[in-house]
C-alpha cells in the first residue's frame, strides 16, 4: 500500500465542496494518482439553482494496461464508482466502490466490491462518445463485500488481513444501524414530518444533526433531546466515561444493537466512520443521482 496524503488534506476532500479537490478524489484512494493515466474527462453542468451535484466520468488506463471508468460527484465526496472498459456499445460493468471516510483522528479507506451494469453513450452517435454522453445505470447496484483496505486511528495504522477484519466487522455494525434507521423513519413518518418531510439528507452534517439526539441524547443539550426521552427511573450503564441510559436504549433500538450503544461501541463507530455510515445509508440515492446524467467532454 502506497503512502497516503496527510489526513488533513483527506479530511478537507471529504467535507469541502471545493470542485478542484473533488475532481481528484479518485486519485487519493490508495495513492494511485501516478499509476493511472487519464484518457478523457466528462463533466455535467452545474445548475446555479441546484444543490452541489456536478458529476464527473473519467476514462482511464490502469497501471496494468487495462481500461477503466471512474464516476464521482461533488454531492457525494468520499466515494468513487469504478467500472471496466466499455464494450463496443458503451456498456460496462461496475465492480468497485472506492470509499474514503476520514475523521479527526484518522481514516477508514477500502474497496467495496459491487455488481451492476452501466452504459455511457452519445445520445445520437452511440459509442465512442465524442463531445456529449448520457450515463445510464441499469437498476440497483449490489453491494457485496469489502475486499481490501486500511484504517488509521491516532498513531495506530492497520493494513492487510488485520484491517480487513476490522473493516468488515465495522461494516456489519453499520449495516445493522442503517437498516434500523430506515425502519425507524418508516414507523415514525406517520402523522409528523421528519427532516422537513424527506428521508434523505443533503450531507453528513445534516445527517449527524438529525440522528445524534436520537442515538446519543446523553451527549446533547436537553432542548435537543427527543420529547420521549426520560431519565426518571431509568437504568444506567457506564462505559467510556459516559453514563448510558439503558432504558432509552431498549426503548429506541432493536435488541441486537443494545450492547453496542450501552458499551460505547456505537458512539465510536459514529465518531470514527460518520461519512461511511452516511454513504451506506444513502446508497440508493447515490446510485440514482448518477443515473441519466448528461456529461460534456472536457478533455
Amino acid at each position: 500500500m502506497r503512502k497516503f496524503f496527510p489526513a488533513l488534506i483527506i479530511f478537507c476532500l471529504l467535507l469541502s465542496s471545493c470542485a478542484g479537490l473533488v475532481q481528484r478524489g479518485g486519485e487519493f484512494l490508495e495513492g494511485r494518482a501516478f499509476a493511472e493515466m487519464e484518457l478523457s474527462l466528462y463533466r455535467s453542468e452545474k445548475l446555479p439553482w441546484a444543490r452541489s451535484n456536478r458529476i464527473e466520468l473519467r476514462e482511464l488506463r490502469l497501471e496494468n494496461g487495462e481500461g477503466a471508468i471512474d464516476i464521482f460527484s461533488e454531492e457525494w465526496p468520499g466515494i468513487v464508482l469504478r467500472g471496466g472498459r466499455p464494450d463496443g456499445r458503451g456498456s460496462f460493468e461496475l465492480h468497485q466502490a472506492r470509499i474514503l471516510s476520514s475523521h479527526a483522528n484518522g481514516w477508514n479507506e477500502f474497496i467495496l466490491d459491487i455488481s451492476g451494469a452501466a452504459s455511457f453513450v452519445d445520445p445520437v452517435f452511440s459509442y465512442p462518445v465524442s463531445s456529449r454522453g448520457i450515463l445510464h445505470i441499469d437498476g440497483s447496484i449490489e453491494r457485496i463485500q469489502i475486499s481490501s483496505g486500511s484504517l488509521r486511528l491516532r498513531g495506530n495504522r492497520f493494513s492487510g488481513d488485520a484491517a480487513l477484519g476490522l473493516l468488515r466487522n465495522r461494516r456489519e455494525r453499520i449495516l445493522a444501524l442503517t437498516e434500523w434507521m430506515n425502519d425507524w423513519l418508516t414507523e415514525n413518518d406517520q402523522g409528523r414530518a421528519l427532516n422537513h418531510g424527506r428521508r434523505d439528507f443533503i450531507n453528513p452534517r445534516e445527517f449527524e444533526r438529525f440522528w445524534r439526539p436520537i442515538l446519543f441524547p446523553e451527549l446533547v443539550f436537553s432542548t435537543r433531546r427527543p420529547a420521549e426521552y426520560s431519565s426518571q427511573g431509568a437504568q444506567w450503564q457506564r462505559a467510556d466515561s459516559i453514563n448510558w441510559n439503558k432504558s432509552w436504549t431498549e426503548n429506541i433500538l432493536p435488541e441486537d444493537l443494545w450492547e453496542l450503544r450501552n458499551s460505547g461501541a456505537l458512539l465510536r463507530d459514529w465518531e470514527e466512520a460518520l461519512i461511511w455510515i452516511f454513504i451506506e445509508y444513502s446508497w440508493d440515492n447515490i446510485i440514482n443521482s448518477f443515473n441519466e446524467a448528461a456529461l460534456n467532454r472536457i478533455k
